[in-house]
């Protein structure tokens, strides 16, 4: 009698082809044979090579945490990123997690384990991303229904659901470590998506998994390591390509589309906001050479909206005006110490933008009516991110020290608005405040000023629940001991010199 294999059995039964009636917590076939009954985590239902085969993927298959050259984020204080197995969250009783399917749209049973972390994925780490209900509820109605249908995406959002339960110190799920998980669905999914991207299946699924792993990649951080910039280059080479913009949009739901354009920012500020040597600035170019003379130009026109964007939790204008002091710092990197005329008109511009919000603060574009409390979270949030931009034009384009009048100015204004917010909570404007609290750190050169950066970069924690944030902190420490050792008591040194010799890449959104 032919041998017929189990697809959904214990592995025993896999290996040897055959029929497993899949009782646990041991099958008849192990039961009777006194084997060992062991099942795995399986949720790969598309092809995976260029045979149209299903890619065969082991639950312990590779470490979490992968070593680099350099100083490593091991060396943060014991128990920052190893810690003991806490508790695991309560699965949600809310509309939202009743609605999770126990089988995917083909049939495929979606497991306990998986629909845990589903639910953690559209109920915490949703939310952790989102500066207003609105948003989180945008993204979930968006991605949920795709994700379902999508083995490419499904996988990447249950990896970034497993980081987060990671990242909180919980290491196991229904009795499965989570490390296994996370590798299980490294090792199934990204040839998932390889194989669609190499089959040219261009869509809007596409791009949120790439930034689904960008962020999987952001959650699970180590210093010295940058895997997740590999995912933000893929999503650039999708939409220079034009790529995903071939497919019309009229089949996409109005779901999706509204989740894909809070994405479509997530990438923008990704691109924009985090520290990166200048040594590997040129893995950031389109061509991987060095910007040429048209990629040198700075556009200097207002961008097209001043209001604040409900994702970002700033606007689109602010956005544009760190992307230009970026090009205009790295231009400048060769040692000349003289600002720029293009440095002062992006002075003289930031200020007026300041100006003009504190006359009659900018509209609030999202999909939802505000609270009052909410509409000042979103005012204070863009005045908060003005600030920093400002302080990023005295230091990168002015290289003005710490300790020199307009910083210090700004940094007041700083902590008097951040004083002023709601902190700690998920879908509130806080989990924005990465960029701003980095930067107001960078520049604290008193230990009231230093002890204020990191009770504020705490209560990011709170509600990012991030390794990349513990990343920040530990950043900030080196600074300051490195500035101390120095003797630079008004912080003369730059912070983006040190972190070069320290071997940082700071993600900042």
């Amino acid at each position: 009698m032919p041998a017929t294999r189990s697809r959904q059995g214990c592995e025993e039964c896999r290996r040897r082809r055959r029929k497993c009636d899949e009782q646990k917590p041991g099958c008849g076939q192990c039961s009777a044979f006194n084997r060992t009954c062991r099942y795995t985590l399986r949720l790969v239902w598309g092809a995976s090579g260029r045979n149209g085969s299903v890619r065969k993927s082991s639950a312990g298959c590779q470490p979490l945490f992968r070593g680099s050259q350099g100083r490593h984020a091991a060396d943060l204080d014991e128990g920052t990123l190893v810690q003991q197995d806490r508790a695991l969250p309560e699965m949600p009783t809310t509309e939202l997690a009743s609605s999770l399917p126990r089988r995917l749209p083909n049939g495929i049973p979606l497991s306990p384990t998986y629909r845990r972390l589903l639910s953690y994925f559209t109920g915490d780490i949703l939310a952790s991303l989102s500066c207003h209900p609105s948003i989180h509820q945008d993204l979930r109605q968006g991605l949920v229904p795709v994700t379902l249908e999508s083995p490419q995406l499904m996988s990447a959002c249950l990896a970034l659901s497993a980081a987060g339960f990671l990242s909180r110190g919980v290491l196991s799920v229904d009795g499965v470590e989570i490390s296994k998980i996370l590798g299980h669905l490294q090792s199934s999914g990204l040839p998932l998506l390889r194989s669609a991207l190499e089959t040219g299946q261009m869509s809007e699924t596409l791009l949120a998994t790439c930034l689904i792993w960008c962020l999987t990649d952001v959650f699970t951080y180590r210093q010295g390591t940058s895997s997740w910039r590999i995912h933000l280059q893929g999503v650039r080479a999708l939409l220079d390509g034009d790529m995903a913009r071939r497919r019309s949009t009229a089949s996409s739901s109005s779901a999706l589309r509204s989740a894909m354009k809070h994405l479509h920012q997530l990438y923008l500020s990704l691109q924009t906001l985090p520290y990166i040597p200048p040594s590997e600035i040129s893995e950031l170019t389109p061509s991987g050479h060095a910007p040429t003379e048209t990629t040198r130009k700075v556009n200097l026109e207002p961008a097209p909206s001043p209001a604040i964007d409900g994702f970002l939790g700033y606007s689109d204008e602010l956005l544009e005006v760190l992307h230009q002091i970026d090009q205009l710092s790295r231009l400048s990197s060769d040692g000349a110490t003289q600002p720029s005329f293009e440095a002062d008109v992006l002075l003289g511009k930031i200020k007026a933008m300041i100006s003009r919000d504190s006359k009659s603060p900018p509209a609030i574009a999202i999909g939802s009516p505000l609270s009052p409390e909410y509409g000042r979270e979103f005012t204070l949030c863009h005045q908060v991110f003005q600030q920093a931009t400002l302080i990023h034009v005295y230091r990168r384009l002015y290289h003005l020290p710490s300790g020199s009048r307009p910083i210090q100015y700004a940094v007041c204004a700083m902590q008097d608005m951040l004083s002023s917010m709601s902190q700690g909570q998920p879908c509130h404007t806080w989990v924005a405040m990465a960029m701003p609290l980095f930067t107001l750190g960078c520049e604290a050169f008193t230990e009231e000023q230093q002890g204020f950066a990191l009770d504020k970069v705490d209560k990011l924690e709170e509600c990012i629940r991030s390794l990349h944030v513990r990343i920040i902190r530990q950043a900030l420490q080196d600074i300051w001991r490195v500035r101390a050792s120095l003797g630079d008591c008004s912080g003369e040194l730059c912070a983006s010199q040190l972190l070069e010799k320290l071997d940082y890449n700071i993600i900042l959104f």
